[in-house]
């Protein structure tokens, strides 16, 4: 029971946060800043939908467990989540902290977006969900989000060109050294989030 209600809380107040940075973002992103849009635009960055696919999936499953048993598709839900902000969490460290500096990185509301919101949500799944383990094949529906965001990014590169900053398409600067590399690089980033997922799925059956 205990653990139960220190969840429904957990997960309320992941929500919160999530809502709230992403409102700040919204009315507050700063002119200048790297990787920040002012309005509702911010809303073309991983970031923004990782974390707000784990801040939708963190209120459902708090409404439910106070209802009682959690559906499936929730804790898949979950889990898409969990993995989804793993992903941003492990190409800022990488990519785009090296390429754009962790100071931008970690500035206002992206210190949760790309650090804190990550963390806790893949240590909540990885050490605290109850939930029935998930299958393999569900590893595999965890990478959905990515592989619509990924393709739909590369798509429109592609139909509309790349663009000049401010304006560019490629706001990631993926095809900074070629379409062949942003391939090679989406290529790379499916196989680190199905990694991601069997990472979060091995560590949540070891921790039962």
């Amino acid at each position: 029971m205990k653990k139960r209600v220190l969840s429904i809380v957990f997960n309320f107040i992941l929500a919160a946060a999530v809502l709230g940075a992403w409102l700040y973002m919204v009315f507050h992103a700063a002119g200048g800043l790297v990787l920040t849009a002012a309005g509702f635009a911010n809303l073309k960055y991983f970031t923004i939908l990782s974390n707000l696919l784990a801040g939708t999936a963190a209120i459902l499953y708090a409404i439910r467990l106070l209802r009682g048993k959690t559906p499936r598709w929730i804790e898949l839900l979950k889990y898409s989540g969990a993995v989804s902000v793993g992903l941003t969490f492990l190409v800022v460290m990488v990519f785009l902290g090296p390429l754009y500096g962790y100071g931008s990185m970690f500035r206002g509301a992206n210190l949760l977006f790309h650090l804190l919101i990550p963390l806790a949500a893949m240590a909540e799944f990885a050490f605290f969900l109850p939930f029935r383990p998930m299958r393999f094949s569900e590893s595999l529906l965890a990478t959905v989000p990515m592989l619509l965001y990924g393709f739909g990014y590369l798509g429109n590169i592609l139909i509309n060109g790349r663009g000049e900053w401010p304006n560019t398409n490629d706001w990631y600067s993926f095809t900074y050294w070629g379409m062949g590399v942003a391939l090679l690089i989406f290529a790379v980033i499916i196989l680190a989030t199905w990694g991601i997922a069997l990472l979060l799925r091995l560590a949540n059956r070891k921790a039962r």
